[in-house]
């Protein structure tokens, strides 16, 4: 079982997005009860710093509580995060309506972002295997890594740590969920241990199934299930606080898919339904870290591979392939109530490379070395301050072997201001230099000529107003992002088109918690632009969506007497007729409404049972963040009609 502890966040004044301060009275802390909701976030080192004011946290009560299948139910309870393209091999994360390819997106401090497929997904990660997720919109610090142009995202997986008790040595769990829309069976199995500073822990899951029905009853071609992953980590942590650890994760997802994975079929068009994809991601991450260490030395470094491979067998055997190092080292510099600065230095090694049997292996290559410094600050108590600078340098090189090397400053500032017990108030910017990106291996053309690259650059901002008091949550805020040069790339064109496109918008967010619930909701209303005209799915491919208005909200009430929790959550968007202006048909609004009850016998405290009734209403829809909907000649891809969904999950 998960052992985590909720702390009631109305009494320490800590708010899921990490914008107000510590308790100011931590001698006598209030408790009020127990609340999976608003808790403190202590496996990120600086939640509460200003650079965190609008950092959206999924941590580990909210994974236990929602038990996700996919990334999209990971980033259900905010609609800050929209996830496209239904199924697992297709999905894609865009965060204020940019994608992911453009953040720093790293797995256990692993630098991801391997874009091999447009129609497949950038970065395959099983719920199953995490701890914690948290995002960064737009406004990043410097310690997140190269590339952060509009923001950050960062995984964690789950640790020994956190599924035993202080006084336990060893254990494990089992897991088993049914869905009846589409057959699909997910099981998982887990053992776990340590001693002597020792600690290990191996899990593995797989699930099988058919395709769904989407809700107007039709059964969806190539959304079944084909799923493997795995989790292995060992660690040494020696009685002064040296800890040593090494983690291996693999997914695979082999399965049909729709012709386009993340479309569900073009119109007119005399192709097969379906053909298969084997999307295999992989990492290994060796990491030191000194975790006794207090004042101005508290050392980390790590040391990173990946790897992600997209094969598609049917027609011409084609394979696509993004792999690379990636390490750092760096230091925490203590300055007691003043408050920190992480300084360090970081680089990637990282190639996108294509081939199949009548195509000899296409590459591209890039390569950076960064240095960074991000000053946390407490100048005075009401008010929190974040600075940051790095500088990187990085070499591309072409599939011609044309190379070229670019530097360039990237600096941030973020402030955060308790105007008094009830009301923060923060502000941030940043302007950031992302280098040249590597392209997609499945267009590299052998006779592109590299001439004229630009760097990509970017200038983020954001400003916003938070309200806590007795258990309630307001908030508002505005965010911009501006991109000048994102790489764009044509087979038959160009290797690099220069594309100069905005998000900008603005989030509303209220919540009450009680001591035994809450309840939580979020709008966001993001509108990307190039030129200050909309744009459509298909000109943003690896730069963004035409999201819109999109509403999250979340609900859970504990009934402890009976050992019963019940929850649910909607997901919905309103219509965006934006794309009506370029010719296209608008999006479609939709609302989903999804309720779960998890049960845990008085008797059987290491038995958890779950019943899930996902889509009630079989709502027909794509959600908003899936490409081509606009389109007249493309079928989006459906997502899942009603599902019903049992689980269970047993602890020894």
């Amino acid at each position: 079982m998960r052992r985590y502890s909720y702390i009631l966040a109305c009494a320490s004044g800590l708010t899921a997005h990490g914008a107000t301060a510590l308790a100011q009275d931590t001698e006598t802390p209030l408790f009020l009860g127990t609340l999976p909701v608003f808790s403190t976030h202590d496996w990120d080192a600086y939640d509460g710093a200003a650079d965190r004011a609008e950092s959206v946290y999924i941590g580990p009560e909210e994974l236990e509580r929602q038990d996700p299948q996919t990334l999209k139910e990971v980033f259900a309870s905010d609609a800050t995060v929209q996830v496209g393209g239904a199924v697992p091999a297709s999905q894609k994360v865009y965060v204020n309506g940019i994608e992911e390819t453009n953040l720093a997106v790293t797995v256990d401090g692993a630098r991801q972002n391997q874009k091999i497929f447009h129609h497949s997904s950038t970065n395959q990660i099983d719920p199953g295997l995490l701890k914690a997720v948290r995002v960064d919109p737009g406004v990043t610090a410097a310690d997140s890594g190269p590339g952060a142009i509009a923001g950050a995202i960062a995984y964690e997986t789950v640790d020994v740590d956190d599924l035993l008790a202080p006084d336990e040595t060893a254990g494990g769990f089992a897991t088993a969920r049914y869905s009846f829309n589409g057959d699909t069976f997910v099981g998982g199995l887990a053992g776990y241990g340590r001693r002597d500073g020792f600690e290990g822990l191996a899990y593995v899951r797989y699930g099988d199934g058919g395709n769904y029905d989407d809700g107007d009853g039709d059964e969806v071609p190539g959304t079944g299930t084909d799923l493997t992953s795995f989790l292995a980590k060992g660690a040494y942590e020696s009685e002064t606080g040296h800890r040593f650890e090494i983690s291996a994760m693999q997914t695979q997802d082999d399965a049909d898919r729709p012709y386009r994975a993340n479309i569900g079929s073009l119109i007119g068009r005399d192709e097969p339904e379906v053909r298969e994809y084997d999307l295999t991601t992989r990492n290994v991450v060796l990491t030191y870290e000194a975790t006794r260490a207090t004042g101005i030395w508290q050392p980390t470094a790590q040391i990173a591979w990946s790897e992600s491979t997209t094969d598609v067998p049917d027609p011409w055997g084609s394979e696509g392939t993004g792999e690379g190092w990636n390490g750092k080292v760096e230091n925490r510099f203590g300055l007691g109530d003043l408050g920190s600065i992480n300084a360090g230095v970081d680089f990637y090694s990282e190639e996108t490379s294509y081939e199949d049997p009548f195509t000899d292996e296409l590459t591209e290559k890039a390569t950076n070395w960064g240095l960074y410094g991000q000053a946390r600050l407490t100048p005075i108590q009401p008010l929190r301050v974040s600075l940051g600078l790095r500088t990187d340098q990085q070499r591309f090189e072409g599939v011609d072997g044309s190379k070229e090397t670019n530097s360039g400053l990237s600096g941030n500032a973020s402030v955060a201001y308790d105007i008094n017990e009830m009301f923060t108030a923060q502000a941030g910017y940043s302007n950031v230099f992302g280098g040249i990106a590597l392209g997609e291996p499945y267009i590299y053309n052998p006779a592109w000529v590299y001439d004229e690259l630009e760097p990509v650059r970017s200038e983020n901002m954001n400003a916003g107003l938070e309200f806590h008091h007795m258990g309630f949550e307001l908030g508002a805020s505005v965010f911009r992002t501006d991109i000048d040069n994102a790489r764009d790339a044509v087979y038959s064109v160009s290797p690099f088109i220069p594309f100069d496109f905005r998000s900008e918008g603005y989030r509303l967010s209220a919540g009450y918690s009680w001591s035994t619930g809450f309840v939580r909701a979020s709008f966001v209303d993001a509108e990307v632009t190039s030129d200050g005209d909309p744009v459509d799915s298909d000109t943003l491919t690896y730069f963004g969506v035409p999201s819109g208005q999109t509403i999250a909200l979340e609900a859970v009430q504990r009934i402890d007497r009976y050992g019963l929790t019940l929850g649910g959550t909607i997901d919905a968007a309103l219509e965006n007729d934006d794309t009506e202006d370029l010719g296209y048909e608008a999006l479609e609004s939709y609302t989903v409404v999804n309720l779960w009850a998890e049960y845990q016998p008085a008797q059987y405290e290491n038995l958890t049972l779950r019943l899930e009734a996902n889509n009630i209403f079989d709502e027909m829809y794509s959600d908003r963040a899936t490409y081509g909907q606009e389109f007249g000649t493309v079928e989006p891809l459906a997502e899942p009609g009603r599902e019903i969904a049992i689980a269970a999950r047993v602890v020894f």
